[in-house]
């Protein structure tokens, strides 16, 4: 029996482009069934492209032809991201950074097109509106690429962004309308100021502190709501102390700043972002009782979302605790099932709770002071489970730590279950209580040599386990009993107790069955926290035996008095 072989993959040159011409046979004669080799030429031509001396006219032209291809290359990149694990693995990164240099050529052939106009011979309004437009278009697709991996942009793509619209802006050209590319249906048509709106616009929502997949929906939300957006060149017209201001000499997307800090400059520009503010605040209005927080508004938000994304826009960082450097490993464990099993561990091996009281006061003095670990931290420790129990625990260096939160970076370089929004148990070498602390993550960044990076902001220095055995006061669908954590009352810290369970499985007013190492308790659920992590955190009372018997339909204590 003849066995089947597989075809020869063809193989496609390297060719400088001079001339459209050739450029449009070169391109007729891809092999499109082998796109690994198309994906090389087309960079490997662009990239020569670059290095070639050309009219801009036949520069753009030539562009243009290759761009639907360039286009093909990057969506068959674009598909080695659809699930991802962070940091990538080594052979996705390489994929990735494949993908960002492409786009970088593409832009800078457009680029380079724009600033021969500009600098050589007659301008021509409508070439010159296709080049910046172009160029600002896959400039901010790499920062958007970036953003949904948590990898800091490379240097001087913001200047060049701002220097193409300030470009823009000296020629009159901003608001003319860039013509669509073929088979784009995600943007429509944009004006070259509409897309630099909407570029600064989601750097505004800061990327590194949103969940996995939140950095498209906020773009998707953000390309709806860029005309009513307004950018201002004067900073008279601020009426309040802080406002979102870009410097288009400056290598920063804008931010929110104090105004006294800003001069009248040709190079400062003010982003009134009011309207996306009112929008917000009318789509948490409208989802308090919806499931999910999601409405046909807006469908690419959720109500969470848009709350974290208003206290973003509309509050300025302030650092209020003093960090402080710190060369330790601590333990480390992700997820809230993992949380509650090391917890639970400690728990049933705690000794005496006076001395561990006393222990986590000067864990907090030392931290607050910058004090370091009083005794060598043995690294074995890190990495030995707590008996009986599965959780994965994990060493990460501690780079710096303050009264409120660590600063964590992988001591193990690999695929990490740290998301943003992840609550995770950390066991401070400096802490002689050797309390679990419950943190969330607040934002990530990865560098390549170095690692994954994280803020943890404390929730608790310690919790306790506990299992909701079920609703009293309404039929619920999840399967019982529901593991999750109890923080308790911490002066300074916490100013009234919580409970940490999954989310999405409760909802305020629930009355529910707790049981912990201690008793078992009725609590009432009175207010969720959807914007602080990836998990419910719940207020509560505690019900006592006489509220719990007491109904609305029991009038027992009228009959007399009536």
């Amino acid at each position: 029996m003849s066995q089947l072989s597989s075809p020869e993959q063809q193989k496609a040159e390297v060719v400088l482009l001079t001339s459209v011409s050739k450029a449009k046979e070169w391109v007729r004669n891809l092999p499109l069934t082998n796109m690994g080799e198309v994906t090389r030429v087309l960079y490997q031509s662009l990239a020569a492209l670059n290095q070639h001396p050309l009219l801009p006219v036949i520069r753009t032209d030539i562009t243009e032809v290759l761009l639907p291809y360039v286009n093909l290359a990057l969506e068959n990149l674009g598909r080695h991201f659809s699930t991802r694990s962070f940091p990538l693995p080594e052979r996705s990164q390489r994929v990735f950074d494949l993908k960002q240099a492409l786009q970088q050529e593409l832009a800078g052939s457009y680029q380079l097109a724009a600033l021969d106009m500009l600098t050589r011979g007659t301008v021509n309004h409508k070439r010159l509106t296709l080049s910046i437009g172009r160029a600002i278009s896959y400039m901010g697709r790499t920062l958007m690429n970036t953003y949904s991996i948590y990898v800091r942009s490379k240097r001087n793509v913001w200047h060049d962004l701002h220097h193409l619209y300030l470009l823009a802006c000296e020629n009159k050209i901003q608001n003319r309308v860039i013509p669509q590319e073929p088979g784009d249906k995600q943007h429509g048509s944009f004006t070259i100021e509409g897309l630099y709106k909407l570029f600064n616009l989601v750097a505004m929502g800061v990327p590194n502190s949103l969940r996995q997949g939140e950095v498209e929906r906020l773009e998707r939300f953000f390309v709806t709501m860029v005309n009513q957006v307004s950018i201002l060149d004067d900073v008279d017209s601020i009426s309040g102390d802080y406002a979102h201001i870009s410097l288009l000499n400056s290598d920063e997307p804008a931010t929110l700043m104090p105004v006294s800090e800003v001069l009248n400059s040709p190079t400062s520009r003010i982003f009134d972002v009011s309207k996306v503010e009112e929008t917000l605040r009318h789509f948490i209005e409208i989802t308090p009782d919806i499931g999910f927080g999601l409405h046909q508004d807006q469908p690419m938000l959720s109500r969470s979302l848009a709350k974290r994304l208003l206290t973003t826009l509309t509050t300025a960082s302030c650092r209020k605790n003093k960090r402080f450097e710190r060369d330790d490993v601590a333990s480390v464990v992700f997820r809230l099932g993992g949380v509650v099993s090391v917890v639970a561990s400690s728990d049933s091996n705690e000794g005496g709770c006076e001395e561990s009281a006393d222990a986590e006061d000067s864990l907090y003095e030392r931290l607050a002071l910058g004090g370091g670990a009083e005794s060598p931290w043995v690294e074995v420790e890190v990495e030995t489970p707590v008996e009986d129990n599965d959780a994965e625990i994990q060493p990460w260096y501690i780079d710096n730590s303050s009264a409120r939160g660590y600063g964590l970076r992988q001591k193990i370089v690999g695929p990490s279950s740290a998301r943003v929004g992840e609550i995770l148990g950390i066991r401070d070498p400096s802490d002689a209580s050797k309390n679990w602390q419950v943190a969330v993550i607040r934002w990530m960044d990865f560098y390549r040599g170095k690692g994954l990076c994280f803020g943890a902001e404390v929730l608790s220095p310690r919790a306790e386990s506990v299992l909701v055995s079920g609703v009293s006061n309404r039929k619920a669908t999840q399967r019982f009993p529901v593991s999750g954590l109890k923080l308790p009352q911490v002066d300074g810290v916490r100013e009234k107790p919580a409970l940490v369970l999954p989310a999405y499985m409760f909802i305020p007013e629930d009355i529910l069955i707790v049981g912990s190492s201690h008793s078992e308790t009725q609590l009432q659920i009175t207010a969720i926290d959807e914007c602080l992590g990836s998990f419910a955190y719940c207020d509560f009372i505690e019900l006592t035996k006489e509220e719990e018997e007491v109904s609305e339909n029991d009038f027992s204590d009228v009959w007399d008095f009536i």
